[in-house]
């Protein structure tokens, strides 16, 4: 190829490249106007106030944008903006996909710094703006938003000065306020008058004196020959510009210094409580007395002459008394925790607060204060109450009756227990005995339930049917744990679990006798002896007790045909009608031991038996009243009796106890 040729190829070549430069670069621009057009977002900024639009400037703290005159062009998601002009504080504007295209900013003005004095200077100045108090201070420095102010200084010593100023823009102002002192007397006077007075340690007169004073505080000293200085500051101010002061001037002092034994009384000086050393007037007579609880009080009287010193000393002796200590019962008497003798008792004690005891087994121990005295004899007496009788004057439940027992009281009439002869299925071992009470006796009016009864045991149990298959042991058990519950003196005797004795004294709880039970059964508000619990008439009326009803049938050779009481075994205690003492359950239910001892030995017939508690000895004991299981009428008679030793699943207990 010649060297034209090649130039021709070349210029192509020159020609090829620039065409596809331009391409190149129309292509760029092509990208930059529609990235500028899709990616760019504008925000118009309008500036408030007018005055600082004149010098306003924008600058970009966060996010990728810039400013062409006072319009934002955002790269993205927005960012910070800070709006700022001069004299104007800056602010700052947070830019986002949901702010306006105009955003107009109002801009606060700078404030002014305000400096106030005042001539002469003085402390503790109280400033307040437009009568409103801001702060305490020598000097008031502030910042004030634009406007006019009133400024005003107060001081006890000054007159109130106050001072207009004019805040303006970014501006500063500088100010001092002339304090006028305040102008008043101050009036001095002493008992003894003719004291010399200082203020500010210069004499001005003998009191009484009145000086001519500018506000402020001064020091006060009044001296007087054989009489204490004063000192004191009194204070000249706009709220009392006539202060006026009168002392009572005090003798110079003596000083008497007491040595005492015992430790721990009360030192007076003419009656007043006074500290050791004590501190007297001098060339008068003082009476001090030295005296505790306790002990003979002693006193001297002294005279001292101005700073003299003296030394007294007070050595005390018990003061005694005689006390008398006596009770209802022979009773140990303990003072202040140590036995000191059995009642009636006196003793000699020093004559200070003490606590005596009165103890005697069975008994509430009573406690008493007391306190002897020298001019007499002291009688200190106790009322010994057992521990049931001293619960039931404080008006206190027995502990039976929180447990549902409810108990009712009785006075026994002279009667014959047992059957006649002539009555009707009598049976050979219904012996007749005379029996007379000479004491009232409480009985329970249900029978022991089986939650009553697991309260004992610690079972906690929750029925209220009767308890059964209980033994005659247990039940005269579970009478002394209650009678140890309210502090009474158990009724029955035990050892190893077994009764072998009674207390026939005890008010303690017990099982009823047989007589009682009988007396309850047959005699107790009724016109006439009874056979059975509800009258002599041979038929039972509805629902009349608990007995082997038609549900019994099939289960036991006898049953009370056509009668149906509504329960097949045991029924819960008091869900038949009470008998007309007040008692249920006696008739049916369950079966009840009594006290008695079992015996077929009849007792001597001619006698009569006060507090009858049954033989001695016998085989089991007494079982009283029909059960659910009892299916014959003369069996339900009252008079009926059974022994046992067993304790069957139709044996039950009700409890008694005397009640003195």
């Amino acid at each position: 190829m010649n060297s034209l040729d090649e130039a021709i190829e070349k210029g192509r070549r020159k020609r090829r490249l620039m065409a596809i430069g331009f391409s190149v670069g129309i292509l760029a621009l092509l990208v930059i106007y529609f990235g500028w057009l899709f990616l760019t977002k504008g925000y118009s900024f309008t500036v408030k106030p007018a005055k600082a639009v004149q010098t306003q400037r924008f600058a970009v703290h966060s996010g990728v944008g810039f400013f062409i005159d006072s319009k934002y062009y955002a790269v993205g998601s927005g960012g910070l903006v800070a709006v700022s002009a001069d004299k104007y504080q800056t602010k700052e504007v947070q830019i986002n996909d949901n702010s306006p295209s105009t955003i107009e900013v109002e801009l606060e003005p700078k404030p002014a710094k305000v400096t106030i004095t005042t001539e002469p200077g003085a402390d503790n100045i109280v400033w307040s703006v437009n009568g409103e108090q801001r702060e305490t201070a020598s000097t008031f420095e502030g910042e004030f938003a634009p406007g006019a102010y009133t400024v005003s200084a107060s001081h006890p010593a000054y007159e109130l000065a106050s001072v207009a100023i004019e805040a303006l823009i970014d501006g500063k102002v500088e100010e001092q306020i002339r304090l006028t002192p305040i102008s008043g007397t101050i009036s001095i006077n002493s008992s003894p008058a003719g004291a010399a007075v200082t203020l500010d340690g210069k004499e001005v007169g003998s009191t009484p004196v009145t000086v001519a004073k500018v506000g402020g505080d001064y020091l006060v000293v009044v001296n007087y020959p054989g009489y204490e200085p004063v000192t004191d500051t009194v204070s000249l101010t706009v709220r009392n510009k006539e202060p006026k002061r009168n002392y009572r001037l005090q003798p110079v002092q003596a000083t008497v210094n007491v040595s005492v034994s015992p430790k721990g009384g009360a030192l007076l000086v003419n009656g007043a409580p006074a500290k050791n050393p004590i501190s007297v007037d001098a060339n008068k007579e003082h009476v001090i007395r030295y005296e505790k609880a306790g002990y003979i009080k002693q006193s001297q009287t002294v005279k001292l002459g101005p700073a003299e010193n003296q030394q007294l000393s007070f050595r005390l002796t018990p003061e005694m008394g005689d006390v008398a200590f006596a009770a209802n019962e022979p009773s140990e008497v303990y003072i202040n925790g140590q036995k000191q003798g059995v009642t009636p008792f006196r003793a000699r004690l020093q004559t200070l607060p003490s606590q005596v005891e009165f103890r005697k087994n069975g008994y509430r121990t009573v406690k008493q204060e007391f306190q002897p005295s020298s001019e007499r004899t002291l009688n200190v007496k106790a009322e010994m109450l057992r521990e049931f009788d001293a619960r039931r004057k404080e008006g206190k439940p027995l502990f039976v009756s929180t447990l549902g027992i409810e108990m009712s009281r009785l006075s026994p009439k002279k009667f014959t227990m047992g059957s006649p002869v002539n009555e009707p299925s009598r049976g050979r071992n219904e012996h007749q005995v005379k029996v007379d009470f000479s004491r009232d006796v409480w009985i329970s009016r249900h029978e022991i339930t089986e939650a009553q009864f697991a309260a004992f045991k610690g079972s906690g149990g929750k029925t209220k049917m009767p308890v059964t298959n209980v033994s005659w042991d247990e039940a005269a058990l579970f009478t002394n744990w209650l009678s140890e519950q309210e502090g009474l003196q158990p009724f029955y005797k035990v050892n190893n679990g077994k009764v072998v004795g009674t207390d026939a004294s005890s008010r303690g709880y017990r099982l009823p006798t047989e007589a009682e039970w009988e007396y309850i059964a047959k005699i107790n508000r009724r016109a006439d002896s009874t056979t059975y619990v509800w009258g002599s008439q041979e038929h039972l009326r509805d629902k009349q007790g608990n007995f082997a009803d038609e549900s019994a049938k099939g289960q036991q050779t006898f049953i009370l045909r056509g009668y149906n009481d509504g329960f097949a075994g045991k029924a819960p205690v008091g869900s038949f009608k009470a008998e007309r003492g007040g008692f249920f359950d006696l008739d049916g239910n369950v079966k009840e031991w009594v006290h008695d001892s079992y015996t077929l030995n009849p007792p001597d017939l001619d006698r009569v038996y006060t507090d009858y508690l049954g033989a001695l000895r016998g085989n089991g004991h007494v079982v009283k009243g029909a059960s659910y299981k009892v299916g014959r009428l003369k069996n339900i008679r009252a008079s009926v009796r059974d022994g046992e030793s067993a304790s069957p699943e139709d044996i039950g207990f009700r409890i008694a106890r005397y009640h003195e």
